[in-house]
Formats: C-alpha cells, structure tokens, sequence
C-alpha cells in the first residue's frame, strides 16, 4: 500500500507540474550524456581489472548466494565464471550483502570531478539546479542512498577475505578512491554532510548499524570457515550453509534491501 501511495503521488505530481510549464530542454540536459559516458568508463576500468573476479568472488558471499534456493532462475545462465554469465540480481545482491553497494555509485564521483575540473561553468549548474530539476535529482538521490548505505569499515573487512594481498590492495584501493571521491562531490552538490541533507536515511541506518556490524562479522568469520571446509572436499562445509543463508537473510532484513 505504502509503495502504491507514492507511485501514484510521484506520477500525480509530475503530470500537474507538467501542465504548469512549457516543455523545452533543461540547461543541464546536454550535459547527462557526457556525464554518464564518464562514469561508466571509470566504472569498467574497475571491472576489467585483471584481479577484479577474484576480488569480487572473495570478497563478496556472492558463492554462498549462488547456492541458496531462491529465485526463479539460476544465478548464472550457462554456469560459467564470468561477470557476463552472472545475472543482475545476484550481482547487486552480494555487494549490498558486503556494504559496498558498488553498483550503485562507482563512477559517478569521476564524473562529477571531470565535469567540476573541465566545465566549471556546467557544474556550477548542476549544483544551483541539479536537485531541482527531476532527471538530475533522480539520480543524485539514488546515488547518495547507496553512498550513505555504503560502510567502509565493513568493506574493510570483507576485502579482507581476498586471500592475494596484491589483488585486495589494488582493487580495494579503487574502491576507497571512488568512494571518498563520489562521498566529496555529492556533498559540494547537496551543500553539506550527507548526513545532514538525508537524516530520513541516516537515522535509520544509524539505529540498525550496529546490530548489522554483528552479523556482517559473523557472515565473514562463517564464509573463510565454510570456504576452507569446502577446499578439503570432506562434506563438512555443507552443514555450515544453512547458517550462512540465515546471516544472509538477516542482513538483507536489516537493510531492507538485497540490493
């Protein structure tokens, strides 16, 4: 009921709003595509990492997600360990599991430092009517909530899970790059402490943050236990995946989200 109230709100708001003004191209619609063709070249310099698989597949419980029984489909078409095989959901779902929240903000503090630093004048403009103007606002709002989602500390931890110590500090070293990065320019946009701008989002993350820091520890401990077990073949792994689906079920309803 909550969600239907606000799909009809947000459409009865934008169909009156529409009838108010004349329809012409926004000042900062030229500007989107340039923006998004940056992100995403940052975004695929990340992912095309050579260490970046293994960084993913240690560094997320995107194993143990693929052996759970939910879902209509297989978390993978054919079953190959590619990233291009793996399905969007189990994808999001493991970095939301882990705090990164990758998908959702990598890059676009790229972007937005690129367009600060080569057209001062388009980025001053983004930041008088970026959250006015729907499109903009849409996307800033997203990415600041996976931002502010985001838990470096638990990252941290979970990157420690990367057994080569070269592929954690150079993959983990892009990350915390882009999160400080995307972190400082979404707040030159908002005008201050994303905390202060989204308190909704920030208390009630604030209030769950520790009972989650709980089970993303116990989560980490069970996966090296589990992944080692699973190494000497001897079948004593499997009685410790119900209780790594269970810290899975668990973090996805303390963040009410899979991702």
């Amino acid at each position: 009921m909550y969600n239907l109230e606000l799909l009809l709100a947000g459409a009865t708001e934008a169909a009156l709003l529409a009838r108010q003004r004349e329809q012409r191209a926004h000042p900062l619609e030229p500007h989107l595509d340039g923006l998004a063709e940056t992100s995403r070249r940052a975004y695929e310099a990340l992912v095309r990492h050579p260490g970046f698989i293994t960084f993913f597949a240690q560094a997320t419980p995107i194993d143990v997600i693929e052996s759970s029984k939910i879902g209509s489909r297989p978390a993978r078409r054919t079953g190959q360990r590619t990233l291009a095989d793996l399905r969007a959901i189990p994808w999001v779902f493991s970095w939301s599991q882990s705090r990164f929240f990758l998908s959702g903000w990598y890059g676009v503090g790229s972007a937005l430092e690129a367009l600060q630093r080569e057209q001062p004048e388009a980025f001053a403009l983004l930041k008088a009517q970026g959250l006015e103007w729907y499109p903009s606002k849409y996307v800033l709002t997203n990415v600041s909530t996976t931002i502010l989602s985001a838990d470096a500390e638990v990252m941290e931890a979970y990157a420690g899970l990367v057994e080569d110590a070269a592929i954690r500090e150079q993959v983990m070293g892009m990350i915390r790059e882009e999160y400080a990065r995307t972190r400082r320019m979404l707040e030159a946009i908002w005008g201050a402490p994303l905390e202060e701008r989204r308190p909704h989002i920030h208390r009630a993350l604030s209030l769950r943050q520790p009972w989650l820091r709980v089970l993303h520890h116990q989560q980490i401990e069970l996966l090296r236990t589990w992944r080692a077990q699973r190494k000497k073949e001897d079948g004593q792994a499997e009685h410790l995946l119900p209780r790594l689906l269970l810290t899975v079920n668990a973090i996805a309803g303390g963040l009410r989200t899979t991702g």
